[in-house]
């Protein structure tokens, strides 16, 4: 079917006047959207929204209430003030992939080949039921160069599409979160950039999930995502305290913490620091050539009570927030009060809007 004359208008004035492509960050807990101005090193957040999700409207990446999705993403969009139609849009989770290959000198078909073949081994959902792509980073020791490769699911990219489009937008960009956030880490450390290259892990304290990067030599070298994270200290304070969702995510973020609260979360940080520990222990050992010197966090849920200490005791290594601002210009008069937790729950969304269309 053609579609209704409005939507027929609709596209077309979308293509005429596209706008700036701005960030979208679908989470379990919240949408995020970020709209930037300026260019590398001269970055500024000029719109942001969020809207907060209700319980199990997505699930990993499996959108389980559609229909509040596009209503989300239209009232954070509301909330920013962003006129553009035009997305770049983040994915995540069990569907996706990234790795980090070595490839020989070569002619630029050569080189997709060889990247093609080798990339899918490590595609454990399928590389013809997917899309692949890939970006050198550089010349390495060998004499080869180094890229990095991502995949996604077509299923995948299909369902978050879906939303964009029934939201009346246009997805231009196609990214990873993994990735928007070792591109956001890279923008707001790039004083120091050739310290960071030499071992930075970094982590995103996330609703459902843990986001890991190992920063090494100009790019990641290891991601990964692993199943933890607050929602499952808010489904514990449901649980022992006899609370609905909503009053569960009131009592975790509440100022002044009782102690039965404060208990859970201490318990629950436990069980998924160890968790943590286990995916980059082989990374922060001693003898490892990958040891990573510095630690960065981010996420809503980084700024949980006692996380950085814990954090601290396994890696052995100084742990940091990530201070997306040391760079990226904010107005804070238009963000509001609230400008350490902006600067927990921005990253990635706003890695996300550094993909703008030049």
């Amino acid at each position: 079917m053609a579609g209704s004359l409005k939507d027929q208008l609709d596209n077309l004035m979308m293509k005429i006047n596209p706008g700036t492509t701005f960030g979208i960050d679908i989470g379990s807990h919240s949408i995020k959207v970020c709209e930037l101005s300026g260019s590398p090193g001269k970055f500024k957040i000029e719109k942001f929204g969020m809207f907060v999700l209700s319980e199990a409207t997505l699930i990993e990446d499996d959108i389980q209430k559609p229909q509040e999705i596009v209503d989300g993403i239209l009232e954070a969009i509301k909330i920013s003030g962003i006129k553009s139609r035009m997305v770049s849009l983040g994915l995540f989770g069990p569907n996706t992939m990234t790795k980090r290959l070595s490839i020989p000198e070569g002619t630029k078909e050569e080189i997709e080949d060889h990247v093609l073949w080798e990339s899918e081994q490590y595609i454990t959902f399928g590389a013809d039921e997917s899309q692949i792509d890939f970006d050198i980073l550089g010349e390495n020791e060998g004499g080869g160069s180094d890229a990095i490769v991502v995949a996604a699911k077509n299923e995948l990219i299909e369902k978050f599409t879906e939303v964009i489009k029934e939201a009346k937008l246009n997805v231009k960009v196609v990214d990873l979160n993994v990735l928007a956030l070792s591109n956001v880490f890279e923008e707001a450390m790039k004083n120091d950039i050739e310290e960071y290259s030499q071992g930075t892990l970094i982590l995103d304290f996330g609703a459902q999930s843990t986001k890991i990067v190992i920063y090494k030599r100009g790019g990641p070298i290891f991601t990964k995502e692993i199943p933890v994270g607050g929602g499952l200290i808010t489904e514990e304070i449901q649980r022992q305290m006899g609370v609905s969702y909503e009053e569960a995510e009131d009592l975790k973020t509440s100022k002044e913490l009782p102690q039965e609260i404060l208990n859970i979360i201490n318990a629950q940080l436990d069980v998924q620091m160890n968790e943590v520990k286990k995916n980059i222990n082989f990374y922060i050992t001693q003898g490892s050539a990958e040891k990573v010197n510095y630690c960065f966090i981010t996420g809503g849920s980084s700024l949980l009570p006692g996380l950085i200490e814990r954090l601290a005791d396994i890696t052995k290594i100084e742990v940091q927030r990530l201070d997306v601002f040391s760079r990226i210009k904010v107005n804070e008069r238009k963000m509001g009060d609230n400008i350490d937790q902006l600067a927990a729950i921005s990253p990635i969304v706003i890695g996300l809007a550094m993909r703008k269309m030049q």
